[in-house]
């Protein structure tokens, strides 16, 4: 009752309302200890902690609260929002099942159930568990989010873009909806849709700095950072107090190599009072950058989990590892997979049926399937580009950054042409079928890709860099007989370690990243297929080793040069300034390829030779065969 609050409470209440967070938590903590037996003060300190993201003061608060209220639901959901937010998710599910209900499960209960599920990546009980919420009522559209989300990480992108856009019709001012509409409008192949969309309704709406945000999000995930920039650039320019925006363009900066704006932009949001919960892991990972170790790691450990979970773990790996704490960092990295896993859901069968898709394709690719391929004489219209492949993390962006610095190259990163003509082709097998005509029909969709996303490529030599295009080969060869293929070794454990401390996006063949026996499966798996077809195809590869590069690059980029029929320009040897020049790399290697050139990572498994064990033996074979020692 209103009579029974104290005074302070009362005055804290008012600053609450009034946005004075700091000065209302500060006279709530002096009310309690007034009355600490009162619930609802309580359950109101806990609150505010907790929209300061400081779970770990909000907990005490919201534990006594459900215990003086035990018949009551709200503290008791309160409690375990937090609990989740903090990953305490036993506990959570404790005070879950201590809920006393009678009658129908109230819509909140249910909703905090399907969240718990989504921790534990059940994204199918989760969806159900959504669904019935809903059914109690259309109008809940936290309910539509989060089914949304479970159906995304199912792979259901068209049913979450639906969920998700009915809960932005209940209730438009959901950034983070938004923001996950658009990833599920774009996994869905409606992200140049979506991206019109959002134009025109920023258009309607020009005063809205979050529209800018989702617009930035989409170009984002389309591959435009440069116009993402701008996107956010516009949103702070209508508010430069925009939180999620500046925060994202720090995240922008920090990926893009831009340390000095990295820092003014963490120096602003301090200066416009962010809260230091929302900037923690931003500021770690300024830290992490200018080489600040010890800070780092502190500064990580006091994020709030409630945020990306998955980052902060693989940020304290990445410290603990260049201190030289081994086993601290493989555990980070072993909970930075398990969250990956859990949020996206089936990621073991993922990786399982990618490893057997080129199980099959090994079994297919013989040397009698190659003698009855069609024969198909073709005049190539176009030189053929150069394939640049090696298992994910043998040094492929560090080698193409370096080629990048030649004049005459210019390098596609990962991007979809050869994808765009497997897509045309279908099934694998049809390979040895094709005639002159598809071949060139083929070809062309590869051309159209390659100049839909670098018109920049004509009368340069491409490199196309595909770690995984290995599974590809095939394909290749029959696009491009004449192609010549660069293939990036490194020593075995090396690249699998490596792979398991990469927080990769935990899709197709990248979802056996999660688990380090999936990691060294998938490594034996590729190679295998990869042997096979330099077996089977007369394929013109050289070969270039990530330790050799790293100890005399020049010697080592001199007869790849040669290869490509380039003449030797310096500037190969310069990829910090290619890595600047460039600006964007998309991939993880992002910020190594900006440093200079550094022995550490070179012979890592050692360091964790007691973690590589199990997988040892399936690796061996394979470093034996490259000529490296285990």
């Amino acid at each position: 009752m209103l009579a029974s609050i104290p005074p302070k409470a009362r005055e804290a209440m008012e600053l609450a309302r009034r946005g004075e967070l700091s000065r209302a938590i500060l006279t709530g903590e002096a009310a309690v200890a007034e009355a600490p037996d009162h619930p609802g003060l309580r359950l109101f300190v806990g609150m505010l902690h907790t929209r300061r993201l400081d779970l770990d003061n909000a907990l005490p608060h919201l534990r006594r609260a459900a215990a003086l209220l035990p018949g009551d639901l709200l503290p008791r959901l309160e409690l375990v929002r937090a609990l989740i937010g903090a990953d305490r998710i036993e506990e959570a599910e404790q005070a879950v099942a201590e809920a006393r209900i009678e009658g129908p499960e109230p819509a909140e209960l249910l909703r905090v159930r399907a969240l718990l599920r989504q921790r534990r990546g059940d994204h199918a009980e989760a969806a159900s568990l959504y669904r019935r919420a809903i059914q109690r009522d259309g109008r809940d559209f936290e309910s539509w989010t989060g089914l949304g989300t479970s159906l995304l990480a199912q792979g259901d992108a068209a049913g979450a873009a639906e969920a998700l856009g009915r809960s932005l019709a209940l209730r438009a001012d959901q950034p983070a909806a938004r923001a996950r509409l658009a990833e599920a409008q774009a996994a869905a192949g409606r992200g140049q849709e979506a991206l019109r969309a959002a134009r025109a309704l920023a258009q309607a709406a020009p005063y809205d700095p979050l529209i800018r945000l989702t617009i930035a999000r989409l170009e984002d995930l389309l591959g435009d950072p440069e116009a993402a920039e701008r996107a956010l650039g516009e949103a702070l320019a209508l508010d430069p107090a925009c939180v999620p925006a500046l925060l994202a363009l720090a995240d922008l900066f920090e990926r893009d190599n831009r340390i000095d704006e990295f820092e003014s932009l963490m120096v602003k949001a301090d200066a416009i009072g962010v809260s230091p919960a929302e900037t923690a892991l931003l500021r770690a990972r300024l830290l992490f950058r200018r080489g600040a170790f010890e800070h780092a790691l502190e500064a990580a450990r006091s994020a709030p989990e409630a945020g990306d979970g998955g980052a902060r773990a693989q940020l304290i790996g990445r410290i603990a590892d260049r201190l030289g704490d081994h086993k601290a960092a493989f555990a980070a990295f072993a909970e930075m997979n398990r969250q990956a896993a859990a949020a996206a859901g089936g990621t073991a069968r993922m990786g399982e049926d990618y490893r057997n898709m080129i199980s099959r394709r090994f079994r297919t690719t013989t040397p009698k399937w190659y003698e009855h391929w069609a024969a198909a004489a073709i005049s190539p219209p176009r030189p053929s580009p150069i394939f640049l492949f090696g298992f994910p993390r043998s040094g492929t962006t560090l080698l193409d950054t370096m080629l990048a610095g030649h004049p005459d190259v210019i390098v596609l990163e990962e991007k979809p042409a050869l994808h765009a003509a497997a897509e045309a082709l279908g099934d694998f097998e049809r390979l040895a079928d094709l005639d002159a005509r598809g071949i060139e029909a083929l070809r062309a969709r590869y051309f159209a890709a390659l100049d839909a996303i670098a018109p920049e490529a004509k009368g340069k030599l491409v490199v196309d860099k595909l770690p995984l295009g290995i599974v590809d080969t095939a394909l290749v060869h029959r696009l491009f007989p004449e192609a010549r293929f660069v293939f990036a070794e490194r020593h075995p454990c090396d690249v699998v370690l490596s792979g398991f401390m990469t927080r990769f996006d935990p899709k197709s063949g990248m979802a056996n990243f999660l688990d380090l026996g999936d990691t060294a499966a998938l490594y034996a798996a590729v190679m295998a297929y990869w042997q096979r077809c330099r077996e089977v195809f007369p394929l013109d590869v050289h070969a270039i080793r990530y330790e050799r590069v790293i100890d005399d690059p020049e010697a080592e980029l001199r007869p790849l040069a040669a290869f490509l029929g380039l003449d030797w320009d310096a500037r190969l040897l310069d990829h910090i300034g290619s890595a600047k020049a460039r600006r964007h790399i998309g991939t993880p290697s992002y910020a190594q390829v900006a440093e200079p050139l550094y022995t550490s990572a070179r012979g890592r498994w050692l360091r964790y030779r007691d973690e590589m064990a199990p997988v040892l033996p399936v690796l061996a074979p394979w470093a034996e065969l490259m000529g490296y020692e285990i």
